[in-house]
């Protein structure tokens, strides 16, 4: 294993972290410090950070039905975020959301501690789908649901192809596989249309079901991916 991965899996911290603490001479392998977090490590070999043991965390996952108003953070000092529809017992400390959701959008948020699931998951070129009820200030033409099926252009960025399915004259449901800023909303101002009500439906594999409001439930890795 490398130990890169060992570290991020004793909670150590994001990739960006645990390359700065390498980096500063934080981690010994077997007495020695290390300066690349990329070497191979056995598993009889003696991992310290700061001279105190690791150990590797239990892998767990959650699924949150986030509320409209939260921003997706673990700390703001100016705005409410997700952490306070977390219940007291949940480690928050430890855990983090995987991609985002605006602050006026709701529905299916994913929470864990899997650095590797979280990568997947959000890395345009895995084209993890995610879909989203959308309901529309104005009514959507054929040739609007056919133009999004296409992809259409953003800012100068050209989507990847849409599923869509029509729920009726001013709501579908819309299956992206990329996470861009505000995606969902430039695609909908892309057909001059804009949207009214946001709320994502599914996550991967995962759907938000019978989910109510702010309610967190733990769930299996095999329900993501």
């Amino acid at each position: 294993m490398r130990l890169e991965k060992y570290l991020v899996n004793c909670g150590l911290g994001s990739r960006r972290v645990i390359i700065e603490e390498v980096k500063n001479g934080n981690i010994t392998v077997n007495g020695e410090i290390v300066y690349d977090e990329r070497i191979d490590i056995e598993k009889e070999d003696v991992i310290l950070y700061r001279e105190k043991f690791l150990k590797e965390k239990e892998l767990k996952y959650y699924a949150l039905y986030k509320t409209s108003g939260y921003i997706t953070a673990m700390k703001d000092d100016n705005r409410p975020t997700v952490v306070e529809l977390l219940p007291s017992w949940f480690p928050k400390e430890s855990f983090f959301p995987i991609g985002r959701l605006d602050r006026d959008t709701e529905g299916l948020l994913i929470f864990t501690n899997d650095g590797d699931l979280n990568q997947k998951m959000t890395q345009p070129k895995s084209k993890v789908e995610k879909t989203y009820l959308v309901e529309l200030f104005f009514s959507i033409k054929d040739e609007d649901i056919k133009k999004l099926e296409l992809g259409v252009e953003i800012n100068g960025h050209k989507c990847l192809p849409a599923k869509v399915e029509k729920v009726n004259e001013q709501a579908i449901l819309l299956t992206i596989v990329e996470g861009k800023f505000h995606q969902v909303k430039r695609m909908m101002r892309s057909i001059n249309n804009k949207v009214k009500y946001l709320k994502r439906m599914t996550f991967g594999k995962m759907e938000l079901g019978n989910l109510k409001e702010g309610e967190l439930m733990e769930i299996l890795l095999e329900d993501l991916i």
